[in-house]
């Protein structure tokens, strides 16, 4: 049973995963974005953001990874991973 903390947190990851989701397909990068949040090794030193913008409140960045899928997907398929930081 997950306690009230572990609830809130996931319900932001969710609201935050909608809100990357949806600004991928805003700049029209990938019609099926795909959330790859396990794959850490997108996120290393040397890959670079694809893009950056302010999280809704305005506090943080948010960095936002992409990379196609491989083949039995389409081309139209990206998974994608994001940071958030302090700006």
């Amino acid at each position: 049973m997950k306690t009230y903390t572990e609830f809130k947190e996931s319900r932001l990851d969710d609201k935050l995963d909608k809100i990357v989701h949806d600004e991928i397909k805003k700049r029209k990068l990938a019609k099926h974005p795909v959330n790859a949040t396990d794959d850490i090794k997108m996120r290393m030193k040397p890959n670079k953001p694809v893009f950056k913008f302010p999280s809704p409140n305005s506090d943080m960045m948010i960095h936002v990874y992409l990379r196609k899928m491989p083949p039995p997907a389409s081309k139209d398929t990206m998974a994608f991973n994001y940071q958030l930081e302090d700006k």
